[in-house]
């Protein structure tokens, strides 16, 4: 941490992290989506306003979240679908790298739009996962064996 940081600067950066630890993969699997999506906002206003040290530091973030989407992604568990989200992320990380070359704004927003997409997905599939039962939950009739 910076020596400038203060004490309650200090505990907050501290608590911070300490409850992103306590987070569920799912929590933090749409925290990463809610930064990438943040990032391409200010990089796409960046971008207007012809701020490109601001584009540049944005859309790095927005590459490094998304190459962590991608190593994250377990292809032994995850079979076909892995590789269709790994392909996804790494045609996403092409756009954005053209978007911060060329400044090209139909390129981030095809990332906002991709992004945003798979979001709502994960949200479902959560809510889905949340409301059914599991099997540990599961009335004692259907899992007893037959008599």
């Amino acid at each position: 941490m910076p020596p400038s940081l203060h004490s309650s600067q200090k505990y907050s950066a501290y608590k911070q992290a300490a409850l992103t630890v306590n987070k569920s993969k799912e929590e933090l699997l749409l925290m990463l989506y809610d930064g990438a999506l943040k990032f391409l906002r200010f990089a796409r206003v960046a971008i207007t306003k012809q701020h490109v040290a601001t584009r540049g530091e944005n859309l790095s973030k927005v590459l490094a979240i998304l190459t962590e989407l991608d190593c994250a992604l377990d292809h032994d568990l995850g079979g076909e679908l892995s590789a269709n989200l790994s392909s996804l992320y790494h045609y996403m990380i092409t756009r954005v790298t053209q978007a911060n070359i060329k400044n090209d704004l139909q390129a981030l927003d095809e990332v906002v739009h991709l992004l945003s997409e798979l979001q709502e997905g994960f949200v479902s599939s959560i809510q889905v996962m949340a409301t059914s039962p599991s099997p540990s939950h599961a009335p004692q009739d259907a899992v007893s064996p037959a008599q």
